[in-house]
C-alpha cells in the first residue's frame, strides 16, 4: 500500500517537473548558442586589446618605457632599485651628518649623489653582465638579462657603459679635488667586483669596500676645504 502511494507521488512530480526541465534545457541551449531571442543572434565580440596598467613601481615604469629603451633600463637594473638605494642611502646619512647643526642637508649635494648613485650602480651592473654574459646564459635566474638573452650586443653595452661613465664623470667634476681622486679610485672596485666571484666565495667584501668609499665621499666633499696656505705661514 505504501509502495503504491510512493510510486503515484513520484509519477505526479515527474509530470509536473517535465515542462520546467524542458524550459530550462531550452534556455541553456539558447545561452550556449549565444542568442538573445528568436532571430536575433548574439554579435561576436573579438578579444579586447590588452592595455598597459599604470603603476608607480620601478618595474612598471620600465615596462611603460619605449620598447627600444627597455633592455638598457633593465641592464641598469632600474626595475630593481634596491641596489641604488643601498648605494645612495649611506650618502644621504653622510651629507646629513656634515650639515650645520639645526640646518637641513644640502639639497644640491643630495641631488648630485642621487644621480651619481643611479649612474654608477647602472655602470656596475653593465660591467657585471658584460663579464658574466657566458655564465648568465646557463643560469635560470640570469638567463633573461639583456646581454645573455641577446637583446643587447656586447658592443652596444660597451657604448652604453661609456655614456654612463661620461655622465658620472660630469657629476664627479662638480666636487672638490679630494672627492674626485676618491671617486676615480673607487672605479677600480666597480670594475673588479664582478671578477671577485671567480676567485673567492665572499665577493660582497669588495662590494662593501665600494659602498664604504661612497659613504666617505660626500662628507669629504662638504667638510674638506681647499687651502692655499704654505707651511710656516701663520
Amino acid at each position: 500500500m505504501l509502495a503504491a502511494r510512493c510510486a503515484a507521488l513520484a509519477g505526479g512530480l515527474r509530470v509536473l517537473a517535465r515542462p520546467w526541465l524542458r524550459g530550462f534545457g531550452a534556455l541553456a541551449q539558447a545561452r550556449a548558442a549565444g542568442s538573445l531571442g528568436v532571430g536575433h543572434p548574439r554579435p561576436s565580440v573579438g578579444p579586447e586589446p590588452r592595455r598597459r596598467r599604470l603603476g608607480l613601481s620601478a618595474a612598471a615604469v620600465v615596462n611603460s618605457a619605449p620598447r627600444p629603451l627597455q633592455p638598457y633600463l633593465r641592464l641598469m637594473r632600474l626595475d630593481k632599485p634596491i641596489g641604488t638605494w643601498l648605494l645612495y642611502l649611506p650618502c644621504t646619512w653622510s651629507i646629513g651628518l656634515a650639515a650645520e647643526p639645526g640646518c637641513f642637508p644640502d639639497w644640491y649635494m643630495l641631488s648630485l649623489f642621487g644621480t651619481g648613485a643611479v649612474l654608477m650602480r647602472g655602470a656596475g651592473c653593465t660591467i657585471n653582465d658584460m663579464w658574466d654574459r657566458d655564465y648568465d646564459k646557463k643560469v635560470i635566474r640570469t638567463a633573461n638579462r639583456p646581454i645573455a638573452a641577446g637583446d643587447i650586443s656586447t658592443f652596444q653595452s660597451f657604448i652604453f657603459l661609456g655614456g654612463q661613465l661620461t655622465l658620472a664623470l660630469g657629476i664627479l667634476l662638480c666636487l672638490n679635488y679630494y672627492s674626485i681622486a676618491l671617486g676615480a679610485a673607487s672605479l677600480l672596485l666597480v670594475i673588479t667586483y664582478p671578477l671577485m666571484k671567480r676567485i673567492t666565495y665572499w665577493p660582497q667584501l669588495a662590494l662593501g669596500k665600494r659602498t664604504r668609499v661612497s659613504t666617505c665621499k660626500p662628507r669629504q666633499t662638504i667638510t674638506v676645504k681647499p687651502s692655499l696656505d704654505l707651511p710656516g705661514e701663520s
